[in-house]
């Protein structure tokens, strides 16, 4: 682990939780382990910390699993390192139409939140820019985006496999997690920004919800961010739910911020007459008070 992240600064385990207890992590050669127990030990495996327990860590990989004999067979393509690097911008063939597209739509009113958020902060636009965490991960391509804006970046995902899972991209610098996505064993009040890719607990109940968002509410910092992609959905009704979920756990909701330019302003306009029903934005927003 220390020789793989070398010189880049990063305390990737200050940000992580051991799953059996709540107790920090410490290197131990291709593990890691609890501080409080150093019987609770987390094996890196394919460059992915293995963070779950054997009865977790069984039912994650049956998950992994399921998902890649699933996709394969729908025929969705798997990207070598230079597709993986475009995403979302450049598609891959056999996935859904406008799959791609609606992704790209949502990376760019991400990344304009996380602009507004720097400069709100005084940041510098190269530089480190706070610690983050992408909850529901996939491939790790966004989780990579932000570590190439400067983030200190953990993917956690169930997923691991090769072909649509973390594994993917095997020489990522941000930190590749297989832990539960909707109870990540994240450290207290560790996190500058949470991103949930796919929906809190990929749209799933709302207990699973509510759990999900407890989870991420007590990994954020004071004055912190949360981020809810899902750019698929075409439902306002659920939106307007998920809002009033961020707003009752007291969470401080951000309108989008205006786009720049009049081929952003054209774009739009397109997307409104082209539809009949207005599209439900890609990305909801909101902060942690301070």
């Amino acid at each position: 682990m220390n020789g793989l992240f070398k010189g880049r600064g990063r305390h990737y385990f200050s940000l992580l939780a051991c799953p059996v207890d709540g107790g920090g992590l410490k290197s131990a050669g291709e593990a890691a382990v609890c501080t409080q127990d150093g019987a609770h030990r987390y094996p890196f495996e394919d460059g992915i910390l293995r963070l779950a327990t054997p009865e977790q860590r069984s039912a994650l990989d049956a998950r992994s699993a399921a998902l890649e004999v699933d996709l394969a067979a729908q025929g969705w393509q798997s990207p070598d390192e230079a597709a993986f690097k475009a995403l979302p911008q450049t598609a891959l063939s056999g996935y859904p139409a406008g799959y791609w597209m609606q992704q790209a739509a949502g990376t760019a009113l991400l990344w304009r939140f996380l602009e507004m958020v720097r400069l709100q902060n005084g940041g510098l636009p190269v530089g480190p820019a706070g610690e983050a965490a992408v909850i529901g991960a996939e491939m790790g391509w966004l989780a990579y985006g932000l570590d190439v804006a400067g983030y200190t970046t953990l993917a956690i995902d169930a997923y691991t496999g090769p072909r649509y899972g973390l594994a993917v991209f095997p020489i990522a610098r941000y930190l590749r997690v297989q832990a539960d996505p909707i109870a990540p064993p994240l450290a207290r009040a560790a996190l500058d920004v949470l991103v949930y890719q796919n929906g809190l607990a990929r749209s799933g109940p709302d207990a699973d919800q509510d759990r999900a968002l407890a989870h991420g509410l007590r990994a954020l910092r004071p004055g912190g961010w949360i981020a809810v992609m899902d750019p698929l959905n075409t439902s306002v009704e659920a939106v307007e739910a998920l809002r009033a979920r961020l707003g009752a756990a007291g969470l401080l909701l951000l309108d989008a911020p205006q786009q720049r330019g009049w081929r952003a302003r054209f774009s739009d306009l397109v997307g409104r007459l082209s539809s009949n029903d207005p599209l439900p934005p890609p990305v909801t927003f909101a902060q942690k008070p301070g």
